[in-house]
């Protein structure tokens, strides 16, 4: 899956994803709200057949880059876990 950064400033992110597959995008959402330095977390697809999921982050304190290396880190790591 490729993702594209449509937009990157200190406390937002708005990221593309070339594919559509909802259990991954609902996954990372779930892990970034459990970060408190999460303000807002969530996708968009406008048609499920013809649109790319649009991720947007905003954060309080930290920057969102941070927040959303972080979260990719800690869900590969329980990924690896599981195997």
């Amino acid at each position: 899956m490729e993702v594209n950064v449509l937009e990157k400033e200190k406390n937002k992110l708005k990221i593309e994803f070339s594919e559509n597959n909802q259990a991954i995008l609902n996954l990372i959402k779930s892990e970034l709200w459990k970060n408190s330095s999460t303000e807002a977390a969530g996708f968009r697809i406008e048609h499920p057949e013809t649109s790319k999921p649009i991720f947007i982050l905003r954060t309080k304190r930290k920057s969102a880059k941070s927040v959303w290396n972080d979260t990719i880190k800690d869900l590969t790591k329980q990924i690896k876990a599981i195997k």
